[in-house]
């Protein structure tokens, strides 16, 4: 049961935990679901995301201004620890994410999640980095498995001039270097926030932006039918969002999405025999058909600049332990990307070239008169007859 498609590019290997991606994955796997799963891209071009921009949008409401000055400022936290738990009841289920997120400076990052409350499943990702290594660590049922990724000759490769700076971010999001940041660009594009209020959150000032899906494209039903373009969505699809945002600093402290609530309204007036309504049309009572989806996205214990050691970021994986190395692949398809990239710029160079309009010839100078030769006088005009 694919909910959206833009949603689905967000994967558990942010810190998101993607509490769009939880609907997406949730319905992927009926009865069994589970976490999306991180991967390290062999070839960046593959990675989430990595598509061309689309046309223009219409123009931002303020609270989608509020929500694109906040994330610079949340990617410019140089140090921060926080506790998240994610709630989701869908299609009269029920589980939780619970999990853990440190950054500090020197690329060093650190996120767990935990998926409980799934009958015969559970599962486990981290991801930890100490400046040095990326390590990758997946766990689902009996099943591990592991991987790793030096840092920094990959983070020097991102750097080079050649590398678009949005193409940059979205691959260090997919590696897992980018933060909560994410997770306010990410429901950012995906749904449309048309109002904004102003509110207190354990002593911080918040803003409250609520919103729904931008568009339908992508938004299917259980069968795979694609809902109608216009009209209720059904309950189990979150369609009502509520981002609350500190004021100051960015941080997004919690992420509800929620389904409207299906109701059908019952006409209770006696029938006849042939079929037709009799006696005064009374007010009809609504039933409710379905209990509305609900997903909540906390992080609590946030703490900023908070003192965190190496041995916060500290892991090896077992000895016995088989440990896939994707430096090499990653580092083969960022070469091929910026090749491709240099190569379009050269079409780009070339095409515009070819089309600007062609220079008029200059017109020749005039010689000077030689030296001594006394100047050619003009024609006399002709008297008047």
């Amino acid at each position: 049961m694919p909910i959206h498609r833009n949603a689905s590019r967000i994967t558990l290997a942010t810190p998101l935990i993607a509490a769009l991606t939880t609907v997406a994955s949730f319905g992927q796997a009926p009865g069994n679901p589970a976490p999306s799963q991180p991967t390290v891209a062999g070839d960046p071009a593959g990675a989430p995301g990595l598509k061309p921009a689309t046309a223009a949008e219409e123009p931002p409401t303020e609270a989608e201004k509020q929500i694109d000055a906040a994330v610079p400022k949340v990617a410019a936290l140089k140090a921060v620890s926080a506790t998240l738990t994610q709630d989701v009841w869908m299609l009269g289920r029920s589980f939780q994410v619970k999990g853990r997120y440190m950054k500090a400076p020197g690329s060093r990052v650190y996120l767990r999640l935990d998926v409980a409350g799934l009958p015969g499943s559970t599962g486990t990702m981290l991801q930890v980095s100490n400046g040095s290594v990326l390590w990758n660590f997946q766990k689902l049922l009996d099943s591990q498995s592991y991987s790793k990724l030096s840092v920094k000759p990959v983070l020097e490769r991102l750097q080079a001039p050649e590398v678009d700076k949005q193409i940059r971010e979205q691959i260090l999001s997919s590696l897992g270097f980018a933060g909560p940041e994410m997770l306010l660009s990410g429901v950012r594009k995906a749904m449309r926030f048309d109002q904004i209020g102003e509110g207190d959150l354990d002593g911080r000032p918040v803003w409250i932006a609520r919103g729904g899906w931008r568009d339908r494209t992508g938004l299917a039903v259980p069968e795979g039918r694609p809902v109608p373009p216009i009209g209720m969505l059904p309950a189990y699809i979150p369609s009502l969002a509520t981002l609350t945002f500190d004021k100051e600093n960015g941080w997004p402290y919690k992420l509800e999405l929620r389904g409207r609530p299906e109701t059908m309204l019952i006409d209770n007036r006696a029938v006849t025999l042939d079929g037709q309504r009799i006696a005064p049309r009374i007010t009809g009572e609504k039933q409710e058909k379905q209990e509305p989806s609900d997903l909540l996205l906390v992080y609590s214990d946030v703490k900023f600049d908070p003192s965190l050691s190496d041995a916060d970021f500290a892991f090896q994986a077992p000895p016995d332990a088989a440990v896939e190395d994707n430096t090499d692949i990653l580092l083969q398809g960022l070469g091929r990307m910026i090749e491709a990239q240099v190569q379009q710029k050269r079409m780009e160079a070339a095409n515009a070239a070819a089309a600007a309009p062609a220079a008029s010839p200059a017109k020749p100078a005039e010689a000077p008169p030689a030296a001594g030769t006394p100047p050619t006088a003009p024609p006399a005009a002709k008297a008047p007859k």
